[in-house]
Parts: structure tokens; C-alpha cells; sequence
């Protein structure tokens, strides 16, 4: 019994070992398992990256078509301003309800210069309309004084 209590250090000191050699081991199988699982999900996410790349292009391929179309359709429909007239409507109306031209020319995608001389355009015509009613109704007054006179 005295050799058992004697040896019995270098035996806990061999079980304590066996026990981390165990842990060691059982965390290495851990990791390995851990990088294959990651290594596969690297790959899958690389394909799917691939995919959506491959998708991103197609689409780009796709907008860029859709704008040309959009641009050799757009030439025909333009006016003498370079604006269909439906578009230039809605400038003029943005306009009369206060819209600034940086927010109309964000709004429908148009070229602010084009908004501005749009806009001035559009003045100078209602000035030159209403130059015209305010003349004929100041005769309109004269030829009504001249029956009375």
C-alpha cells in the first residue's frame, strides 16, 4: 500500500495526461472538420458568386440594350425643344406649382438646361399672349368710349 501512495503522483500525472492528449486530439478532429465544412462553404459561396456576377452582367448587357431603344424611340418622339410634349407639359406643370428646376429636371430625368430654356421659352410666349389680349382689350375699352363719346 506504501508503493501505491508513493506511485500514486506519477499516476495522476499519467491519467492528467492521457486526459490532455485526449482534449488535444478530439479539439484537432474539431478544427479539421471545422476547415473542410468552411472550405466547402467557400466554394459553394464562390459559385454563387459566380452566378450572380454572371446574372449582374446579363442584366447590365440588358439595361444597356433597353437604353438605346429607349434612346433611338425617344429621338423620333422628340419635339423642336428636344422634349416630347407630353414631357414638356409636365416640366410646365411642375414649374407653375413651384417645383424648383434642379428637383424637375431630377424628377423626369431631364437635362436642367433644357428645363431652364423650357421654362424661359414658355415666358417669353405667354408675355408676347398676353401683350396681345391686354392690347385688344385696351381697344376693346377704346372703341367702347368712343360709342359713348
Amino acid at each position: 500500500m506504501q508503493t501505491f501512495v508513493a506511485l500514486l503522483p506519477y499516476l495522476l500525472l499519467a491519467a492528467n495526461t492521457v486526459l490532455l492528449l485526449a482534449l488535444f486530439f478530439g479539439i484537432n478532429q474539431r478544427v479539421r472538420k471545422f476547415g473542410i465544412r468552411s472550405n466547402a462553404r467557400e466554394a459553394a459561396m464562390e459559385q454563387d458568386l459566380a452566378r450572380i456576377s454572371k446574372l449582374m452582367s446579363e442584366c447590365n448587357n440588358r439595361i444597356a440594350e433597353l437604353e438605346k431603344e429607349d434612346r433611338q424611340l425617344g429621338n423620333t418622339e422628340l419635339g423642336a425643344s428636344g422634349l416630347n410634349s407630353t414631357l414638356r407639359g409636365k416640366v410646365l406643370k411642375m414649374h407653375r406649382l413651384g417645383q424648383p428646376a434642379d428637383r424637375i429636371s431630377e424628377v423626369l430625368r431631364v437635362p436642367r438646361g433644357e428645363v431652364d430654356l423650357l421654362v424661359k421659352v414658355h415666358a417669353i410666349v405667354m408675355r408676347t399672349y398676353q401683350g396681345t389680349a391686354i392690347s385688344e382689350q385696351a381697344s376693346e375699352q377704346d372703341g367702347e368710349l368712343v360709342k359713348k363719346g
